[in-house]
């Protein structure tokens, strides 16, 4: 499942009028290894070209210091981490932590950017063309055995440390929230109140196109088909989590990227978790939280969270979704499957 601008909709609405085509910039850019498009409406000129050229620069140091086997500042933090040290970080990376290691508890352990170096047994770290296994279950029973998480970092200002063996920090399943929710501060710090970004399928929008709510649609993850769209209000994020995007098979089954820290195996009961909610950071970790959490337990996990519009698609294609969502979303032409709404209305 992606989601992504109604790129039907966009056309019609630059098309209609030639001074709202004037009104509207548009950037594309590669950073965090996907395509980042940003469009601007009613934008002055002058704003937009100072706010692109800041967004550009901030995500290109991004994209170095928060990649867990790089030479950035989290791989710097990581390696005080194996040696048992505590190291001195900057106050953004700080504040990240706190909010990973916040939402992990409300997530009840689902989501933990702690599986570092149980991302590295399976080898999502990094692209390779050698044919993929599955690491030795020998090795995912001794990571268990020790079950390092983000629970076990502690955070004293700026200083980062931990007692427990084998911490290795992944932000990958919370980063692109953060990168999204930095990029709109960027756009409202130099005064553009209407936008949207899109970070390769998961976005945040603010304010309006024309004074029409910014419309985005979501995607089967098995077929070329919308199953509906949904308006996003001012301020709201809607991502997603796939087991579509990062994977190999072995012996006729899926094996991808989200993992659960509860087996050390990836979760496969779920293909796809689309959660809206009020920034990108609580987006990010919601979508990879419930993904994991799966059957019977993800309503109580979004509950936790904070988040009231989910839609999930089963390993079945069994779709579900909250109330709130389901009143929400405009069904497509061609929805395929009925809607089964889950959850409280809290």
């Amino acid at each position: 499942m992606a989601l992504r601008t109604l790129v039907a909709a966009s056309v019609a609405l630059l098309a209609a009028c030639a001074a709202d085509e004037d009104r509207v910039v548009e950037q594309r850019l590669l950073a965090m290894g996907t395509q980042v498009d940003i469009t601007l409406a009613a934008a002055d000129p002058d704003a937009a070209r100072d706010a692109l050229a800041e967004i550009e620069t901030m995500l290109s140091g991004y994209e170095r210091d928060y990649y867990a086997w790089g030479d950035g500042e989290l791989a710097r933090l990581n390696a005080g981490l194996q040696e048992g040290r505590p190291v001195e970080v900057s106050a953004e990376l700080a504040e990240l932590l706190e909010a990973a290691r916040r939402l992990s508890e409300q997530s009840g352990g689902v989501f933990d950017p702690g599986v570092g170096a149980l991302v590295e047994l399976w080898g999502f770290h990094a692209d390779t063309g050698a044919e993929r296994q599955p690491p030795d279950p020998a090795a995912i029973d001794a990571w268990l055995a020790v079950r390092p998480g983000i629970a076990d970092l502690t955070i004293g200002g700026s200083l980062v440390g931990t007692d427990a063996d084998g911490l290795l920090i992944d932000l990958g399943g919370i980063a692109k929230g953060d990168a999204v929710d930095r990029m709109i501060r960027i756009l409202r710090r130099n005064g553009i109140d209407d936008a949207i970004v899109n970070a390769g399928g998961d976005l945040r929008a603010i304010g309006s196109r024309d004074g029409r709510a910014w419309r985005i649609g979501i995607q089967s993850p098995r077929a070329a088909a919308i199953l509906g769209a949904v308006e996003l209000g001012d301020g709201e994020a809607a991502f997603t989590s796939g087991d579509y995007e990062r994977y190999f098979d072995h012996e006729g089954e899926r094996l991808h990227h989200i993992l659960d820290p509860t087996t050390g195996y990836p979760a496969t009961h779920t293909r796809a978790i689309s959660v809206i909610a009020a920034d990108g950071v609580t987006a990010d970790a919601a979508a990879t939280a419930l993904f994991v959490a799966g059957p019977g337990r993800w309503p109580d996990v979004a509950r936790a969270m904070g988040v009231r519009h989910v839609l999930r698609v089963d390993a079945s294609g069994r779709i579900e979704a909250t109330r709130q969502m389901r009143d929400r979303l405009e069904l497509g032409d061609s929805p395929g499957a009925d809607i089964i709404v889950v959850g409280s209305e809290g």
